[in-house]
């Protein structure tokens, strides 16, 4: 019996998923594209922004090396210490 494959997290961002992500406004994302704190691109169309999964994770430092893996990092869940 086959299984499907996992779902791979799709390697570009829109501006709403980046808020979401980091827990700020969208106009803060467009901010940072603007000041170069989050580099990214604009769609064919030009109205629209798309980031590299990677740039996002770098500016909210989860990430030592941006290029590290298209799909984020490994994020270890710990449990909270009992008291």
């Amino acid at each position: 019996m086959r299984t499907a494959p996992a779902a791979q997290p799709k390697p570009l961002m829109k501006v709403v998923e980046v808020a979401d992500l980091c827990e700020v406004d969208e106009e803060t994302v467009r901010v940072w594209f603007r000041e170069g704190k989050l580099k990214g691109r604009r769609t064919p169309g030009g109205r629209d922004l798309r980031f590299r999964r990677t740039a996002v994770y770098a500016l909210m430092g989860l990430l030592d090396d941006p290029s590290h893996n298209e799909n984020g990092p490994a994020l270890a869940i710990t449990a909270p210490d009992e008291p």
